[in-house]
């Protein structure tokens, strides 16, 4: 009997030091995945605060559409660099006193300094400063460019002619009453469709067909009702995947891959036909940190950046 209560005791002691490891382990366990938890949640925090300083507005929200009107500034004097030409302009608009709105300002190619205001009358104020300044200043302003809409899935057998009759003959309600010199329509490019029977038609058009058009969403156009919508600006190379070139100027020999950013074509990638998350190269070169997404992907911070600057050219309004 005696024997047996000492085994007795021995288990329960054991049982209590087990359970007390345990408690102890479990209570580590709960400690590290709080410290994760709080880890993930502040890296977090910081990738989306750093993607919304960069890209503008936040994920998932419309590209901001407002026009800005500019002009480019450079100096008469072929010995003066970029940061000299922009120390003159500041001089000489002294924004500060004269309560001049300035948007964006950045540099361009051959020492050339882009100055970019809202409205007509505040860059106006800034080309009359910089004239009057005796800086030897060269002041040219820029046109801002028409706006682009996409005829999705249009008939291949549609010419370009045929598009621009079916638009008015078709849809003449959506451009009735235009004014003077708001009635122009072109036919940019054509893109690539799922369907080998159709293409997206891109349409250069005034402000205001782009206002009706995108609003009204449908037209009809020969024997089908089309969707329409805003189509981007922004160019982006098929080969390195940059932007503002395509791919017949492009200086780069090599196809990058779309999907993780190695030389072959994204159709080629054993990453993607392994099922791994895309790696986006643009957005790896600048050592951000949300990289899982295609380098053609709509969310991409460094996209949505270049959009920005690329809408900005573009009249609206």
């Amino acid at each position: 009997m005696e024997e047996l209560k000492k085994t007795l005791h021995k288990t329960e002691a054991k049982i209590k030091e087990d359970m007390s490891d345990r408690e102890e382990k479990a209570n580590k366990y709960a400690e590290e995945m709080g410290k994760m938890t709080e880890e993930i949640t502040r890296q977090s925090e910081e990738r989306r605060t750093y993607a919304g300083v960069l890209a503008g507005p936040p994920r998932g929200s419309p590209v901001n559409m407002m026009t800005t009107h500019s002009v480019v500034v450079t100096s008469q004097d072929e010995m003066e660099t970029g940061e000299e030409v922009l120390e003159k302009i500041r001089t000489a608009v002294n924004a500060k006193e004269e309560g001049i709105r300035i948007d964006k300002i950045r540099k361009g190619k051959d020492r050339k300094i882009i100055i970019g205001c809202e409205t007509k009358e505040e860059i106006g104020k800034v080309r009359e400063r910089l004239e009057k300044s005796g800086a030897n200043l060269m002041v040219e302003e820029v046109s801002n460019k028409d706006p682009l809409v996409v005829l999705m899935e249009v008939l291949k057998v549609n010419t370009n002619d045929d598009v621009l009759k079916g638009l008015r003959n078709q849809n003449g309600h959506l451009l009735k009453g235009l004014k003077e010199g708001d009635d122009r329509v072109v036919v940019k490019y054509r893109k690539k469709a799922r369907n080998l029977l159709t293409e997206h038609v891109v349409l250069k058009v005034s402000p205001e067909i782009w206002r009706r058009l995108t609003q009204a969403k449908v037209i009809h156009m020969d024997m089908q009702r089309i969707r329409v919508a805003d189509q981007s600006p922004l160019i982006q190379c098929a080969r390195c995947l940059g932007y503002g070139h395509t791919r017949r100027l492009c200086e780069t020999s090599t196809d990058l891959c779309s999907h993780c950013g190695g030389q072959h074509l994204s159709i080629d990638c054993q990453e993607r036909k392994g099922g791994n998350p895309p790696n986006c190269t643009n957005c790896k070169s600048e050592n951000l940190e949300m990289v899982n997404h295609s380098a053609f992907s709509r969310e991409c911070p460094v996209r949505r950046r270049w959009e920005a600057l690329a809408r900005a050219a573009v009249q609206y309004c």
